[in-house]
């Protein structure tokens, strides 16, 4: 009897196909992770395209519609061209993350980045009372060195003093976007591309599209002061968070910011 069960016990094991696991966890993970790239994106669109068209191929052949099989199959075999044409902006973004690494700030403390995060809202809610117009791009994994270059190099230590200075009216440096890398202001009056975007709001002015044309083209943390308002913005792949409190940006700021454990 034992030896029966113990046979049995064998032939399950048999079945049980260890690389076929890995297999399905792999593919699991590699499509987590594109969907946490493209959540919050204007490939978000491609995906739910994708997997329409995908669900109404197996429904047209189910149901026998030979000649709409066949243009979705014509179709498909020309996708993967069509994705790198019209999504290369996002390509080349997913593909420059891929090689980077996924923290923050590696080198700088917990403590260091939450000073940092406090010295920054100061002076925005600061400048927001006032009214005074800003732009500040905080970089996290991929490189700002194009746009830092546009600008003049400062290379400081952030306190909220230097960054409402820098953006105060009639200043040298009033003009264009600050970066700050780490705990470092690196450099001012820098120039940052515009966005295309055609859903932002018509009355925006040109603060606001160029954090959210920055965000676009890096994984960077852009802060905006309305001149007009005094409203506070966040800009974050490419989506344009408004009318933020200076406690919301804080914890929005620590939760994108801050090492992961």
């Amino acid at each position: 009897m034992m030896t029966f069960e113990l046979e049995q016990l064998r032939s399950m094991l048999s079945l049980f196909n260890w690389k076929s696991v890995i297999e399905i966890l792999i593919l699991w993970f590699v499509f987590y992770r594109i969907f946490i790239f493209l959540k919050g994106t204007k490939a978000v669109y491609l995906l739910r395209g994708i997997i329409i068209l995908i669900i109404s191929f197996f429904v047209f052949q189910k149901l026998g519609f030979h000649v709409l099989s066949l243009l979705l199959t014509k179709f498909f075999a020309f996708f993967l061209i069509l994705i790198a044409i019209i999504f290369q902006p996002e390509l080349r973004a997913g593909l420059i993350r891929l090689g980077k690494r996924h923290f923050f700030l590696v080198d700088v403390k917990k403590e260091d980045i939450e000073k940092t995060i406090k010295e920054i809202v100061t002076a925005v809610a600061n400048m927001a009372k006032k009214k005074i117009g800003a732009l500040i791009a905080i970089k996290r994994d991929i490189g700002l060195k194009d746009f830092i270059e546009t600008g003049l190099v400062i290379d400081s230590e952030i306190s909220s003093e230097l960054l409402e200075n820098i953006f105060y009216p009639f200043t040298p440096l009033h003009d264009g976007g600050v970066v700050v890398d780490g705990t470092r202001i690196v450099s001012a009056v820098c120039l940052f591309p515009i966005t295309d975007n055609p859903n932002l709001e018509k009355t925006l002015g040109m603060r606001h599209r160029a954090a959210v044309g920055l965000s676009e083209n890096s994984d960077a943390v852009v802060i905006v002061v309305s001149e007009e308002k005094g409203t506070i913005s966040l800009a974050i792949n490419g989506q344009l968070t408004r009318n933020l409190s200076p406690e919301d940006l804080f914890t929005i700021l620590k939760g994108q910011l801050r090492r992961e454990e």
